[in-house]
């Protein structure tokens, strides 16, 4: 028996999870039919990398595919007699099957320049923390594909990352970003979006094409020339959950 279940998927979150591991429990085949909705603040993962996440969570256990971008679905045996509508809206697709309740999440934003080592303690956090993980070069391929490097492109890089955060924070994920965010200027302007615990990690490289002011009141500060990227791991870690 098949199962279709139809979203947005702007993220594929818990909720969402919830749902096909119950299906997937009563014995069903699920397909994941991934609405084609246009970039925008409220959608900024493309179809392409909702099915990319879906597939990561997954593998070849549920079958993805793309739509085109619907609101309404009508069904029903005797065609043309009795039609069964169901309306899709952002509130009808993000029901949760299990009434899933957490903890009040944590958004971990590690900035500093080129080559500081920002990725690779990103994703020892993800592993620590089961967090998402928003990687300023992959995020560069996607939400911010063409943008250049003028302070003006990289303030908008910035907030596009912001928002993103934002929808998965919401969502009821741990959020680690891996973003320069160069200027004080724009770190003001995230703020305004979402708090982020600011991680600042010293040293990487320097110059007139890299420009870096470092943050005021980070959060924590990480000097990879004076501990193992382990302890600082564990540093955040403990800062972060206690």
């Amino acid at each position: 028996m098949n199962s279709l279940f139809i979203g947005r998927f702007q993220p594929f979150h818990k909720g969402h999870r919830a749902i096909v591991d119950k299906l997937s429990d009563e014995g069903k085949d699920v397909v994941v039919a991934i609405r084609d909705t246009k970039l925008s603040s409220e959608n900024p993962l493309s179809a392409k990398d909702r099915k990319k996440r879906i597939r990561k969570q997954y593998g070849n256990k549920v079958k993805t595919i793309t739509i085109s971008d619907i609101n309404e679905i009508n069904y029903g045996r005797k065609v043309g007699y009795k039609i069964r509508r169901v309306r899709l809206d952002r509130h009808t697709e993000a029901v949760s099957a299990s009434g899933i309740r957490s903890a009040k999440k944590k958004l971990l934003w590690l900035t500093g320049n080129v080559s500081s080592g920002k990725t690779s303690l990103a994703f020892l956090l993800k592993e620590r923390l089961g967090a998402v993980v928003l990687d300023g070069d992959e995020m560069r391929g996607s939400i911010s594909l063409g943008a250049g490097f003028s302070k003006a492109d990289r303030e908008e890089h910035n907030l596009r990352v912001a928002r993103l955060a934002k929808v998965f924070l919401t969502h009821g994920d741990n959020v680690v970003v891996s973003v320069i965010a160069p200027f004080q200027s724009a770190r003001n302007k995230i703020e305004k979006i979402i708090k982020p615990n600011w991680v600042y990690i010293k040293g990487g490289k320097t110059g007139k094409s890299m420009p870096y002011e470092p943050p005021k009141r980070p959060f924590i500060t990480i000097d990879p020339s004076k501990e193992k990227i382990t302890d600082s791991l564990e540093r955040i870690v403990r800062k972060t959950l206690f």
